[in-house]
């Protein structure tokens, strides 16, 4: 069977020249040509990108390890489009506001909350209305599942909801279909249910970590710095489905060193990102390469 792909790279967005720790899309609901692109560079803050690649918002802050997004908080009859990181020091939770409207950057107001085992790493796991429930990962090999909430008061609250035991230490996760996919440096990849029970391992290195639905077929997608190839797993059972090259676009080059990864399937509002896209980023030139979600379909299911 033939497991290789190929895929051209759709663009490249510009940064500060210097490594990021995370990537993830934060979408405008309403608007889409004004959804961003959040960038957690090395040095601490965020970065904010239009769809267009440019940098609209430095916002200094903290280091942050790894980043979630809620695009759709609802908070007293507001859209709120939140971001949340992982301290790169392990000692906190950040949460951040986004005016998608002119890419400013504010503090979010969380509530006192002392995480079970620090917070390594973390992802989101459902966002509803009023609430957020997101994946927390310990520095030791635990993971808790907490949920933010507006509970009418000038905080947010922040409750765990429930805590389990992982084989290893992980650092970076994901979910999909109910199912939560662990990274660790260690222990590779794993998916567990809701409530911690192991359902699949793949042993492998991988920098990052990332999910999505490609016509119905629900994937893993990995990246590790030292291959060029984009590695895609089954979700269900995290049996291989095939490796995508990112080749060079027409002015654009591909993808050598691949890091921190993110995907959406919600729209950008732009012909190329109508069905969402992808977003990697290359270590070998210290820029986000993007790909069109639609593109990288096509490639999927193509075999020569």
């Amino acid at each position: 069977m033939n497991f290789e792909r190929e895929v051209l790279v759709t663009a490249a967005f510009r940064t500060r020249d210097e490594d990021a720790a995370d990537i993830v899309f934060l979408p405008n609901l309403e608007t889409p040509s004004l959804g961003a692109i959040i960038g957690a560079p090395r040095s601490g803050g965020l970065d904010v990108y239009d769809a267009d690649g440019e940098v609209r918002a430095e916002h200094a802050g903290p280091g942050l390890s790894t980043l979630a997004a809620a695009p759709d908080f609802q908070l007293r009859g507001e859209r709120l489009p939140l971001v949340f990181g992982a301290a790169s020091d392990a000692s906190a939770l950040h949460g951040f506001v986004v005016t998608l409207a002119d890419f400013r950057v504010f503090e979010l107001p969380l509530g006192e909350f002392t995480p079970r085992d620090g917070v390594a790493g973390l992802c989101m796991l459902e966002e509803g209305i009023g609430y957020i429930d997101l994946v927390l990962l310990g520095t030791g090999a635990t993971a808790e599942i907490i949920r933010i909430q507006d509970s009418g008061e000038d905080l947010l609250s922040v409750t765990q909801r429930s805590s389990f035991e992982l084989q290893a230490p992980a650092r970076e996760c994901t979910t999909i279909d109910n199912a939560i996919f662990t990274l660790s440096p260690a222990g590779g990849v794993t998916r567990l249910s809701a409530d911690g029970v192991v359902e699949a391992e793949l042993q492998i290195a991988a920098t990052g970590i990332a999910s999505g639905d490609f016509n119905g077929s629900s994937l893993i997608v990995l990246t590790n710095a030292a291959s060029r190839e984009l590695h895609t797993f089954h979700a269900a059972d995290l049996e291989r489905a095939a490796n995508v090259t990112v080749v060079d676009g027409l002015s654009t080059p591909g993808i050598q060193e691949p890091a921190a990864i993110d995907i959406t399937a919600t729209t950008y509002g732009y012909t190329a990102y109508g069905d969402g896209m992808l977003g990697v980023f290359d270590r070998s030139d210290n820029r986000v390469k993007v790909i069109s979600r639609e593109a990288f379909t096509r490639a999927y299911f193509t075999i020569e």
